[in-house]
């Protein structure tokens, strides 16, 4: 009988050990600006967002190294192929699941990118979520071409 209890209970334990996994963390990750080769066009934002242990919604991305930032979506229509943007008030972020924000799809654009991030090649954003948690997050900065910024490219500086 006790021997049953014994093997029962390390069964048991077992299961528990198995059925307990890392509880998702909410982050940002792999972010990088890159800059419009003219000034006053937007530059564009992309990086992944991972879902934490709830659902929760992305309100909003800044910097104050930019003068605007707005969040956007890319939809193809499947009928006539129109590729449309609009703007994205807050998206939501599942619980566990990673949302890109890439080229041709959604990403966030900054207008007036001063030239702090020029010089030193990263942008401070921060990335405001509906449970009020707030992730800061230094990007890489680079030029449409994938190349370190050019400070003297920059109106401001």
């Amino acid at each position: 009988m006790n021997r049953r209890i014994c093997i029962s209970s390390a069964v048991a334990a077992a299961l528990l050990i198995v059925g307990c996994g890392p509880t998702p963390q909410l982050k940002v990750k792999e972010a990088v600006l890159t800059l419009s080769p003219v000034d006053s066009n937007p530059s564009a934002f992309h990086f992944n967002v991972y879902g934490g242990p709830e659902d929760v919604y992305l309100l909003r991305v800044s910097s104050p190294s930019a003068i605007r930032a707005e969040m956007h979506d890319v939809t193809v229509d499947a009928k006539t192929g129109a590729v449309t943007m609009a703007p994205l008030d807050r998206l939501l972020v599942p619980s566990g699941e990673k949302i890109a924000f890439k080229k041709g799809g959604k990403h966030v654009m900054m207008w007036g990118v001063n030239i702090i991030p020029r010089r030193l090649g990263i942008i401070e954003t921060e990335f405001l979520f509906s449970n009020n948690v707030r992730i800061l997050v230094k990007a890489r900065v680079q030029e449409i071409d994938g190349s370190d910024p050019d400070e003297k490219k920059a109106i401001d500086g």
